[in-house]
């Protein structure tokens, strides 16, 4: 079963590398895209700036455009960045999340293997008093199981002597 829980949560692993990949891949991509877009508008500035050059004129407000088109790409460049450094984050919760429960389960197992190997050493010595999650006491013949009745000597079910409860 432990076997089953590890590849399963390999599974898991593997399937997240592979979404975000596939995200951080996505917002690389637009990250290319805008910075194709930077070159673009400095092309745009350049020729412009150039042919002004040429002619002697001063700089107006499509100069200023097309600068601001620059600065518009470059914080899309940001933004864009700190998804991918949210993605990680995202990432790194979930699976700390998944490691701390997979913990709690293992302890609780532990916990639970320990308490049935009790009950099992104490059935095997004979009839046993049990103690349920509401702290109610029990007793149980160590020969059948059947519940015994406080004050009863033998057990209804097998007729085994009840003298001898822990």
């Amino acid at each position: 079963m432990a076997f089953l829980d590890k590849l399963g949560e390999l599974a898991r692993t593997a399937a997240d590398k592979a979404n975000d990949g596939l995200e951080i891949n996505r917002i690389n991509s637009d990250i290319v895209i805008q910075k194709g877009n930077i070159n673009e508008y400095q092309r745009e500035l350049g020729m412009y700036y150039w042919a002004k050059f040429v002619m002697g004129d001063q700089l107006d407000e499509e100069a200023t455009a097309i600068c601001d088109k620059i600065v518009k790409a470059q914080d899309r460049i940001k933004e864009l960045e700190a998804e991918i450094e949210q993605v990680k984050a995202d990432r790194e919760a979930e699976k700390a999340e998944r490691a701390e429960q997979k913990r709690l389960e293992a302890e609780a197992a532990a916990q639970e293997a320990a308490e049935r190997a009790a009950q099992k050493a104490a059935e095997a010595a004979g009839d046993v008093e049990i103690t349920d999650a509401d702290g109610e006491v029990g007793r149980f013949c160590g020969g059948c199981g059947a519940p015994l009745a406080e004050g009863q000597k033998f057990c209804g079910a097998c007729g085994k002597p009840a003298d001898d409860v822990k």
